[in-house]
C-alpha cells in the first residue's frame, strides 16, 4: 500500500479526457454497428461488445477516481507509480532515489491520442522498473534515451503538472534533474532513432 502522508507531489486517478474519448468512441462504434448491421447477429455482438468495453473502462477508472487511488507519488524515499485498474496493487511500482539519475517528462502522439509519460533514468543503465511498454514501441520513441523509454509509465488516468513535479523532485532529491520535454508531442517513428535530447 502507498503511504499517503507527507508527499510533496501526488497525482490521483481521475476519468481523463483520453478515457472519455475511448468511452465515446466505443459508444459511437457500438451504435454504428447496431444501426448499420443491427439485424445481423454480428452487428448485435459487435455493438454489445463496444458498449460493454466502454462501460467497463468507465467503471474501472471511475472507481479509481472515486476511491482516490494514486497514479504518481514523489516523496523523500523515491517515486511510486500506482498500478492500473483493476490490478492496482499488483502493478504498483516503487523506485528509490538512489536508483534514479534523472526524471523525464515527455509526450508522444499515438494515432489520434497524445500520451504523457514519466520515465526514469538509472545511473548505469535502466532504472529498476518492470518494463510495461512493449519493446517495439520503446524503439519507436525516438526523442528520449531508450533506457528511459523502457522505464516509463503513461500518465493516462491522472494529470501531472510539470512545474509541480519539478518542484517536488527538487525539494526531496535536488541532485536529480527533471527533463521536461512536454512542449512537443512527436509522432512515433517506424524506424528507431535517437535525438540529441538524451
Amino acid at each position: 500500500m502507498i503511504d499517503e502522508s507527507a508527499a510533496p507531489f501526488q497525482a490521483r486517478y481521475r476519468v481523463s479526457s483520453t478515457v472519455w474519448g475511448l468511452v465515446v468512441a466505443g459508444l459511437i462504434a457500438g451504435t454504428a454497428a447496431l444501426v448499420l448491421d443491427g439485424s445481423d447477429d454480428l452487428g448485435l455482438v459487435v455493438g454489445a461488445g463496444c458498449y460493454a468495453a466502454s462501460a467497463t473502462l468507465l467503471a474501472l477508472y471511475g472507481h479509481a477516481a472515486l476511491t482516490g487511488k494514486i497514479g504518481l507519488r514523489v516523496d523523500r524515499q523515491g517515486i511510486t507509480f500506482g498500478g492500473r485498474p483493476p490490478v492496482y496493487r499488483a502493478m504498483t511500482d516503487f523506485v528509490a532515489w538512489s536508483d534514479i539519475s534523472a526524471v523525464y517528462l515527455y509526450r508522444v502522439r499515438i494515432l489520434l491520442f497524445t500520451e504523457t509519460l514519466v520515465g526514469l533514468q538509472g545511473h548505469d543503465g535502466p532504472a529498476p522498473l518492470p518494463a510495461r511498454i512493449p519493446a517495439n514501441l520503446v524503439q519507436m520513441i525516438w526523442h528520449v534515451p531508450a533506457d528511459v523509454a523502457a522505464a516509463s509509465r503513461t500518465t493516462n488516468g491522472f494529470k501531472v503538472d510539470p512545474a509541480a513535479l519539478s518542484a517536488a523532485v527538487n525539494l526531496v532529491a535536488p541532485s536529480v534533474p527533471v527533463v521536461d520535454l512536454t512542449a512537443v508531442a512527436p509522432m512515433l517513428t517506424p524506424t528507431p532513432r535517437r535525438s540529441t535530447f538524451g
